[in-house]
């Protein structure tokens, strides 16, 4: 069985205007369109070399999410 953690968050599908999704699972996080079915996906691990800061232990999310909104508008 595959656990995800799933959350909505405020950026909108630029598409349908349906609320965007997180979603993230052991390898791999996705940000996308439930209504769409449109979605971008990235290594976490490529991800936590840039976005995670090891000395204060917290993850810049709102970079992170901006990159990823940024792919997904294409």
């Amino acid at each position: 069985m595959m656990d995800l953690f799933t959350l909505e968050i405020g950026a909108r599908c630029h598409i349908c205007g349906a609320a965007l999704e997180f979603i993230e699972d052991g390898e791999y996080v996705w940000l996308g369109c439930r209504r769409c079915m449109r979605y971008v996906k990235k290594e976490k691990r490529s991800l936590v070399r840039r976005y995670f800061d090891y000395r204060a232990r917290k993850i810049d999310w709102r970079t992170m999410i901006h990159e990823l909104y940024e792919i997904y508008r294409g």
